[in-house]
């Protein structure tokens, strides 16, 4: 069965779409950005499902993702990836013990580490949030809705991030210096999953399973804020072992491209999986490029232009200055 996505137009931010399957559904991990690990498990596992849409009367942000099937709603990632496991949908089958530990530690890493850092920067960093978290999340409701559901989400967000395991004991910090120990926190995270990934193709084995979906939907939101915002063509990664590039437009993006071999994991997932996706990413950094080019247009130096303005200028001043000394004097009829 064919993957495809459906939008939705309830305003609630737990009616999202669904995946279904023979009366198996998944919801909240089409569109939103929280819920792309869901979405690259499912996709890297090559679940028979289909993206439909779906209603859902608890309007509570606590209870996504949801899966419903059978009459049985089974809600939060690990549960639900323990259910697609059940299936005989998981990306873990003939893995030794070992790996196995290995693996629920990476998982737990990311969630502990690096997740609360991204969280951050979505919801936490001022313009971040406006640019590109709030447009994203108010794609498919109304616009009434637009205006004040974006905020509560942001709040809850927030106080969500401040009361993660890791970083219980910097509720008092203000804001400015929480966001500092946490993207401390994150890049110590990539920092170690960049050495623990070496030049392998996946973390685990010779195939993906959960830790590399964990992982990409975690970086999606950063290089797809760095490809419409930032300077940074990270694409130019996927082969390469360092980045020599402009310089992102987040510290914690730039700290990502400083380990090209994830970068390289996340293009190659990509191109693989979601291959409408990354034709998007490279759309969206042409795009950015073109703007830029655009406004360094309008400053750079043009001798024509630049004599008029100058001349101008002059004029003006001098006939300002003779106003005020005399020299130029208006006489009423």
């Amino acid at each position: 069965m064919k993957l495809n996505d459906a939008s939705h137009n309830d305003s609630r931010f737990t009616n999202l779409p669904l995946l279904r399957h023979g009366g198996i559904e998944t919801q909240g991990i089409s569109k939103i950005l929280s819920y792309l690990r869901s979405q690259a498990y499912v996709y890297l596992g090559n679940c028979p499902m289909k993206l439909n849409d779906a209603s859902h009367n608890d309007s509570r942000f606590t209870n996504l993702p949801l899966l419903r099937h059978g009459g049985i709603e089974t809600q939060g990632i690990s549960k639900i990836l323990s259910y697609l496991r059940s299936q005989n949908y998981g990306l873990e089958y003939g893995i030794s013990d070992s790996e196995s530990v290995e693996l629920a530690s990476l998982v737990a890493l990311i969630e502990r580490q690096l997740t609360p850092a991204i969280d951050w920067f979505l919801w936490g960093e001022d313009e971040v949030f406006v640019k590109f978290t709030r447009p994203c999340y108010t794609a498919s409701i109304g616009r009434l809705e637009s205006f004040y559901l974006p905020f509560r989400w942001r709040a809850y967000k927030m106080d969500l991030t401040r009361h993660k395991q890791l970083t219980h004991c910097f509720r008092q910090l203000s804001d400015t210096v929480l966001g500092q120990e946490l993207y401390a926190m994150g890049k110590r995270c990539l920092t170690a999953l960049s050495y623990i990934l070496d030049k392998k193709k996946y973390f685990l084995a010779d195939r993906p399973t959960a830790v590399d979906a964990y992982l990409f939907g975690r970086l999606w939101p950063l290089l797809l804020y760095e490809a419409r915002h930032g300077t940074a063509d990270w694409t130019s990664l996927d082969n390469a072992k360092t980045y020599n590039g402009h310089s992102a437009s987040h510290p914690l993006v730039q700290h990502l491209l400083q380990c090209p071999n994830l970068v390289s994991h996340f293009i190659r997932i990509q191109n693989t999986y979601f291959p409408k996706a990354a034709a998007s990413f490279r759309k969206d950094i042409t795009l950015s490029h073109s703007k830029r080019q655009q406004t360094l247009g309008l400053v750079t130096a043009h001798p024509v232009r630049d004599c008029v303005i100058v001349g101008v200028g002059i004029t003006v001043l001098f006939l300002i200055y003779a106003r005020r000394i005399g020299l130029i004097r208006m006489i009423s009829s």
